[in-house]
C-alpha cells in the first residue's frame, strides 16, 4: 500500500470522527494528526505525480485542520478531559496500527533494495546480498595462531581487524609532536626554548644564505606562519613536522598524494593472491571501507625537474655510488625525498653526524607531511590512524616507510620514546598484515620505555599478535612479561612467561643466560634453532638489558626461568612459510635458499644493529635489489600480451621503482661521460624541448 493511499485512509478516518461530534474539545487533540503527516513524510518512494498530489492533499488537510480549531466546543471542563482522553486512546491505537504497518512496508522494501551501507560489493542479476559468500566467516573459525602465512594474509579478517583498530590508532595528533613529550617531560618549556630548537638547520648554511630564505619566507604567501605549520596553497595545517628556517620557501609541491578507488585496491590484493577469487577480494574491501578503512598512494610530480633529480640519485646511487654528487644534488633539489635519506645516512655513516642526519630524516618528513591528500589529512587529524592505507607496492609509499622507521629511531636516540611509539602505531596500521619494515620487532621497546604497559598487555593478546605464528615476536612475548611485573600482576606475569617460554625456548636460554643470574640447566645444542629462530631472537635479546635493569625484575625472570628449564621439556619451535609468500613478496626461494620473511630481513639491515645484521644469511647481501634506498622491493611479475609483438613486459601500475620515474637518455649521459654539473645545461634544454614537443 503506497503513502498516498494510507494518507487518504487516515483523512477520510478524521472526517468520519468529527462528523460524529459537533466540536472538536481543544487544540490538543489535532496534534497527533500532525504526528501522522511526519511518519508519511519519511516514505521516499512516490513518483514526481504523487509527491505533487500529496502536496495538494497537505494544503487541504491544513486548510480542514484550521476550519476544525477554530470550531471549539463550549462543553463543560469535565466533560472535555473525558472525551480528550478517549480521543487521544483512539488515535494513539490508530499510530500504532499505522507505524506497524508502514515499519512492515519499509522492511519489505529494504530486503528488496539490500541495505548498501553493509557492503559495496553489487550482487549479480538474480542474486541477493544474502547469496553473497564471505569467505572471510570460515577463516575466523579457524584456531589461532596459524603457522604459515598466506597471500594477502587472509585469516586477519576484517573481524579481527575491526578488534584491532584501537590499538592502531594513537589517542591525539597531538602525540606525534615531539615537543608534547619534551613539555611533559621537562615541564612548561618556554617559547624561546622550542623556537630555538625548532630554528636548528640541517646543513651547514651560511648567515648571509640563511637571511636570504627568511626574506623570501616573508614573501612566499602562506608559508610557515607563527606556529611553523602553515604551506602554500591550503590552509590545513602540516601534522608531523615544523617548518625551520632552512626550508627553502616554495609554493611548489614536490610530490602529490591521491586516494585509490576500490577497483585499484583490488588490483594491489589480486597481483600477489594465489587462492582467493576476485569476488572475495571484493568482498573483503568493501568490508574494509565499512569500517572507514581508505588506501592512498603518494605520486611524484612529472616534470623536467623531477626526472633530472631521480635520474641523477639513481646514477650517484645504483650505477657509480658518489656521496660527493649526492651532497650537490641535495642543494640543487632541496625537497628531493630520496635524496634527503640517503644523505642522511651517508653522513651517519661516514661521520657519526646524528643531529645533521636527523635533521634530513625531519626534512624529508616534512617533504611527505605538505603532500598529504585532504581525506588522508582529515582522517589523521582526527587520530584515526587505524583507518589509513599506503601499500608497500609503491614507489614513494615505500620511502614514506623508510621515513617513518628512521624518525622512529631518532625519536629513540633523543629518549621521546611515548612519541616513536605513537609513531610505530601509525607505521604498523598503515600496513598492519604485511608489516613490510618488522614494526612488531621492536613496537614493544618503546612501549616499555614509555610505560604503556597496558598498551602493550592488550597488544600481546590482540590479533595483531595472535593471528600468525610469527606476529608474536620475542620482542613482545618477552616484554609482556615485564609490563605485567611493572603493574604487579605476578600472576599474569608467570602465565605470559610460560607462553613466551613454550613458544621462543631459544631466546628464553639466551635471557637466562645473558638476563638471569645464573645459566639455565641444559645444554644451548639442546634447544632448537635455525636462522628465523636466531635472527628473531637477537633483535630483542640487543636490547633486552636497556630494559631488563631493574635486580627485582631479574630475580624473577631467572627463579621462573629456571623452574620452567626443570619442569617443561623444551618443544620444537614450529616454524612454517609457504613458498607462495615469498613469490608474493618478490622472494625467490631458489635464490635465496631462506626461509626467513621480508618484513624481518629488512628490519634486520634498516635496525643498522651489527649483532643483528650479523645473523643474517650471505645470500642477503648478495641480491641485486638490497639498496639502502629501497630495500628488497616487491618485483611485478605480471606481463601483458600484445598481438602484434607478443608477450611484453610491460608496467601494469600496482607496483613501481625509481627506474620508472628516470630518464635514459640522460642516465646514458651521465654513464658514459660522467657529465659534470656544468655540463647539464645541454641536456636540460632537450629534455625542456622535447616535454613542449609532447605538450
Amino acid at each position: 500500500m503506497s503513502s498516498r493511499a494510507l494518507r487518504r485512509l487516515e483523512k477520510q478516518r478524521l472526517e468520519q470522527e468529527v462528523n460524529r461530534e459537533d466540536h472538536v474539545e481543544s487544540e490538543d487533540d489535532v496534534l497527533p494528526v500532525e504526528a501522522k503527516a511526519n511518519v508519511f513524510a519519511l516514505l521516499n518512494e512516490e513518483s514526481e505525480e504523487e509527491e505533487k498530489e500529496e502536496e495538494n492533499e497537505e494544503a487541504k488537510e491544513e486548510e480542514f485542520k484550521k476550519v476544525v480549531v477554530e470550531t471549539k466546543s463550549k462543553k463543560s471542563k469535565k466533560s472535555k478531559k473525558k472525551k480528550a482522553s478517549k480521543k487521544k486512546q483512539e488515535i494513539a491505537d490508530s499510530d500504532e496500527e499505522l507505524d506497524r504497518i508502514l515499519a512492515e512496508a519499509r522492511k519489505k522494501d529494504q530486503q528488496k533494495l539490500g541495505d548498501s551501507r553493509e557492503s559495496s560489493v553489487k550482487p549479480q542479476i538474480g542474486e541477493s546480498y544474502e547469496d553473497i559468500y564471505d569467505f572471510e566467516e570460515e577463516l575466523d573459525m579457524e584456531p589461532t595462531p596459524i603457522a604459515e602465512y598466506d597471500s594477502n594474509f587472509k585469516f586477519f579478517t576484517s573481524k579481527r581487524l575491526k578488534d584491532s583498530l584501537p590499538l592502531l590508532s594513537i589517542d591525539s595528533v597531538k602525540n606525534l609532536d615531539p615537543d608534547q613529550e619534551f613539555r611533559h617531560l621537562f615541564g612548561n618549556l618556554s617559547m624561546e626554548t622550542i623556537e630555538d630548537a625548532n630554528t636548528t638547520t640541517s646543513l651547514a648554511i651560511s648567515p648571509e644564505l640563511l637571511q636570504q630564505f627568511k626574506k623570501l619566507a616573508r614573501l612566499t604567501r602562506g608559508w610557515s606562519g607563527s606556529d611553523r605549520r602553515g604551506v602554500p596553497g591550503t590552509t590545513r595545517k602540516l601534522l608531523f613536522t615544523k617548518i625551520k628556517d632552512d626550508y627553502l620557501p616554495t609554493a611548489l609541491k614536490p610530490m602529490g598524494m591521491e586516494e585509490l578507488k576500490p577497483d585499484e585496491c583490488i588490483k594491489y590484493l589480486d597481483y600477489k593472491e594465489d587462492s582467493a577469487e576476485i569476488e572475495d577480494l571484493e568482498v573483503k574491501i568493501s568490508k574494509e571501507a565499512n569500517l572507514g578503512v581508505r588506501y592512498f598512494k603518494f605520486t611524484k610530480v612529472n616534470n623536467v625537474q623531477e626526472r633530472v633529480a631521480n635520474t641523477r640519485f639513481y646514477a650517484s646511487v645504483v650505477m657509480t655510488p658518489d656521496p660527493e654528487s649526492l651532497m650537490q644534488l641535495l642543494q640543487q633539489y632541496p625537497y628531493h625525498a630520496e635524496t634527503l635519506l640517503q644523505v642522511a645516512m651517508v653522513l651517519l655513516r661516514q661521520g657519526d653526524n646524528k643531529s645533521m642526519s636527523n635533521s634530513l630524516i625531519e626534512k624529508a618528513l616534512f617533504v611527505f607531511d605538505r603532500s598529504l591528500h585532504k581525506r588522508f589529512h582529515e582522517i589523521l587529524s582526527e587520530a584515526k590512524t587505524g583507518l589509513i592505507r599506503l601499500p608497500y607496492e609503491g614507489f614513494l609509499n615505500r620511502q614514506f616507510h623508510l621515513c617513518l622507521f628512521r624518525y622512529i629511531i631518532a625519536l629513540g636516540e633523543r629518549s621521546a620514546f611515548f612519541t616513536a611509539l605513537n609513531y610505530c602505531k601509525f607505521l604498523l596500521s598503515i600496513s598492519p598484515a604485511e608489516d613490510p619494515l618488522g614494526v612488531r620487532y621492536f613496537i614493544d621497546h618503546y612501549a616499555i620505555m614509555s610505560e604503556e604497559y597496558k598498551y602493550l598487555v592488550r597488544l600481546a593478546e590482540s590479533p595483531l599478535a595472535t593471528t600468525y605464528n610469527n606476529w608474536f615476536t620475542p620482542g613482545i612475548a618477552f616484554s609482556t612479561v615485564l609490563a605485567y611485573l611493572k603493574l604487579e600482576d605476578k600472576e599474569n606475569a608467570r602465565r605470559s612467561l610460560k607462553l613466551a617460554f613454550e613458544r621462543h625456548p631459544y631466546v628464553a636460554y639466551k635471557l637466562m643466560e645473558n638476563i638471569g643470574l645464573a645459566v639455565a640447566n641444559v645444554n644451548e645444542g639442546d634447544i632448537p634453532s635455525d636462522e628465523l629462530t636466531l635472527l628473531a631472537g637477537e633483535t630483542y635479546l640487543v636490547r633486552a638489558a636497556a630494559i631488563w635493569n631493574q635486580q627485582s625484575d631479574r630475580q624473577f625472570l631467572h627463579d621462573e626461568l629456571e623452574l620452567l628449564f626443570k619442569k617443561s621439556p623444551v618443544k620444537k619451535a614450529t616454524v612454517g612459510f609457504k613458498s607462495s609468500i615469498f613469490a608474493m613478496l618478490g622472494m625467490s626461494t631458489g635464490n635465496l635458499k631462506t626461509g626467513l620473511p621480508y618484513n624481518l630481513i629488512r628490519f634486520a639491515i634498516l635496525s643498522g644493529e651489527n649483532k643483528i645484521m650479523a645473523k643474517l644469511p650471505e645470500a642477503v647481501w648478495s641480491r641485486e635489489d638490497t639498496f639502502e634506498y629501497d630495500l628488497l622491493p616487491p618485483k611485478n611479475t605480471t606481463v601483458d600480451y600484445n598481438e602484434f609483438t607478443g608477450i611484453i613486459n610491460k608496467k601494469s601500475g600496482v607496483v613501481d621503482s625509481l627506474i620508472d620515474y628516470i630518464d635514459q637518455n640522460l642516465l646514458g649521459a651521465i654513464v658514459q661521460n660522467r657529465t659534470a654539473d656544468n655540463d647539464f645545461e645541454g641536456i636540460l634544454r632537450q629534455l625542456d624541448e622535447q616535454e613542449g614537443n609532447e605538450e
